[in-house]
């Protein structure tokens, strides 16, 4: 890689060429690449340094950028001038067939994103606090070779050693138990009017129904707030402008909605068979907490005020984690199992200026990661967070969201959803289980909503409004018991799709994932033309799967067919409406299981070595080389 050209720019507006020095040292198996200046006067806290790269010979690629504050998506170029501003990750292939990955980082004090500009593609470096005169960090991490997936493992292992802040990859973290069975949350059927009564009449229609929902996220906005009292709104877009203008008045549960508190709603729930978590965000409300309420009063030392003039928890770690520890006392007391925090990446909106990006992340996700440890063993769900900032400064927790917010019955939205997901997956993913969002069960994307969650490799959970849920979408998901067949590890794209806009190329889209020795792979039209779409799936696109002879099975049409590794099978889908979902398991010695036909995952239905499914149920299996079906 050529790397030329870096300058610091100081608060005055001037450029600086002098005293800068560029280093690209090899730290295992990869490149970091490092900055390193100096200046007289402060440097510029929204770009602070910069620095052109060129890889040389790259063809197409996927940048992995933050278009909103706390979401990401992809974006898919030929030319480097193209990269798009604000990447967290790039993936690029090479006109030698080469692949290749960049992954820029977050040290103690400076931020890495990359842009395009008429030099080609940059490096840009700030701190979002003008007080610093030196920059001299890593920029990024990156390296080349055969196998696109590999590239971007090999990066963020050589990131989470290089950084050495107590960032984990995928492979370090635990998986939380509660979030192996389905759930459900309350923000798309009740949204902030959440109350026990509703509560209630959900988990009662799941028993009625013989939905074995396990665990029910209680979300925006359970807990008492004040500026709700008398508020009336017409719309959507009035009642976010209602929310992100309250606070919270302190730790405990609405009392008109909760009239028992939440303690006496949870143990209700848990007698219906309910585990219960709860949501908050990282500020307490949208606009922080009650300026002259209890939580003011009693943790005021633990407080600051942001320039927008909210009253916010300190970023300072101890405390930012007395904030934290006496609101999750309360929910831990309460009966809470697990935790959602939202509202992670903020640290530009709430405290730009107190103190560099690095610090401020690395702080207050400490305090998070040390509380939620102690109250609920690490079980949570990150979401709003998809800046590099947070991403790279949280120790523990093992899942974060990789979408922004569902919309129910919209055909666009989800064209848009996949993608998004699994893109950000090749990133975040190598960090997190990846949290693909809630969704409804009842609308005109349920089956296909469905489908991508049993491959997502991360929770899954419904937000369908009282009386909605269906059974006959949910029950393919999981065992009796409400386990979810989950597959292995993040779902991302086929190896042909990874640097082609699936909007417009001419082939099917396709996720592959793996669950033990066995193959997933689902395939969709993305396209935003309707009409027949054509393509072909094959056993080596499965990243890791093992095997020189595999049977194929199709979920919806019962399809069979033996192939070898290379081999590929022709797959046609009709328009944007029709998918198919195909399991891939080696053959030995002619033979192997497929598993319960009546679940999306079968093969997470079998016991490795055992000639039927666990639970009784419609299977299938394959003998001398034919598929058999029994009960």
């Amino acid at each position: 890689m050529k790397i030329y050209g870096a300058y610091l720019k100081t608060v005055d507006g001037n450029v600086h060429f002098d005293n800068v020095a560029l280093s690209d040292e090899v730290f295992m198996n990869a490149h970091i690449v490092s900055i390193s200046g100096r200046a007289e006067k402060a440097l510029d806290k929204d770009l602070a340094a910069t620095f052109a790269f060129d890889p040389e010979g790259v063809t197409e690629y996927m940048c992995d950028y933050r278009y909103a504050e706390y979401w990401c998506r992809p974006f898919f170029g030929k030319e480097l001038w193209q990269v798009h501003n604000r990447t967290q990750g790039m993936l690029y292939k090479k006109n030698n067939g080469a692949w290749g990955a960049i992954l820029p980082l977050v040290s103690d004090d400076y931020k890495c994103e990359l842009y395009g500009s008429e030099r080609g593609a940059e490096a840009k470096l700030f701190s979002w606090c003008e007080k610093l005169k030196e920059c001299s960090a890593p920029a990024f991490v990156w390296c080349e070779g055969g196998d696109p997936y590999a590239l971007f493992k090999t990066c963020a292992k050589a990131a989470a050693k290089y950084l050495g802040n107590g960032l984990k990859t995928i492979d370090e973290r635990e998986y939380p138990e509660i979030l192996e069975y389905l759930g459900w949350c309350s923000w798309d059927a009740m949204e902030i009017r959440v109350n026990e009564e509703g509560l209630l009449k959900k988990a009662r229609e799941f028993k009625e129904k013989n939905i074995p929902v396990k665990w029910m996220l209680i979300d925006d906005m359970w807990g008492e707030v004040h500026e709700f009292y008398g508020a009336k709104y017409e719309n959507r877009p009035q009642m976010f402008e209602l929310m992100h203008n309250s606070t919270l008045y302190d730790f405990a549960a609405d009392p008109v909605r909760f009239p028992g508190g939440l303690k006496e709603t949870v143990k209700k729930l848990n007698g219906e068979g309910m585990a219960v978590g709860v949501w908050h965000p990282t500020t307490g409300y949208w606009a922080g907490v009650t300026k002259d309420g209890p939580i003011a009063k009693k943790l005021k030392d633990d407080l600051l005020t942001a320039k927008c003039g909210y009253l916010i928890p300190s970023y300072e770690t101890e405390k930012a984690y007395r904030f934290y520890s006496a609101f999750h006392d309360y929910l831990e007391i309460s009966g809470a199992q697990f935790v959602k925090i939202d509202n992670q990446t903020m640290t530009n909106r709430y405290y730009r200026d107190f103190d560099s990006v690095g610090s401020v992340a690395r702080q207050f996700h400490a305090a998070i990661e040390r509380s939620v440890n102690e109250h609920f063993g690490g079980a949570m769900i990150n979401c709003m967070g998809m800046g590099s900032e947070d991403m790279f400064n949280r120790s523990d927790s093992p899942v974060s969201r990789c979408s922004d917010d569902f919309k129910p019955d919209d055909r666009e939205w989800f064209r848009k959803h996949i993608q998004q997901c699994s893109y950000n997956c090749l990133v975040q993913g190598q960090f997190y289980f990846e949290d693909w969002d809630m969704w409804w069960s009842n609308d005109g994307q349920a089956l296909k909503n469905s489908v991508i969650r049993a491959v997502s490799g991360g929770p899954i959970y419904v937000s369908d409004q009282l009386d909605k849920s269906d059974p006959e979408v949910l029950l393919p998901l999981v065992l009796s018991d409400g386990r979810i067949l989950r597959c292995d590890r993040p779902a991302t794209p086929t190896r042909d799709c990874l640097t082609v806009d699936p909007r417009i190329n001419e082939s099917i889209f396709k996720l592959q994932n793996v669950c033990g020795k066995a193959g997933v792979i689902a395939a969709f039209d993305l396209r935003r033309d309707e009409g027949m779409e054509e393509g072909f799936i094959s056993p080596a696109e499965v990243e890791g799967l093992e095997g020189e002879e595999f049977a194929v099975y199709e979920h919806f049409s019962r399809e069979f067919k033996v192939l070898r590794r290379d081999e590929k099978l022709p797959v046609t889908l009709k328009n944007s409406d029709h998918f198919k979902l195909f399991i891939i398991v080696p053959l030995k010695n002619g033979g192997c299981v497929i598993g319960r036909t009546d679940k999306y995952i079968s093969p997470a239905t079998v016991r490795e070595g055992e000639d039927k499914p666990f639970e009784k149920g419609p299977y299938a299996y394959v003998k001398d080389r034919k598929i058999y079906f029994g009960e």
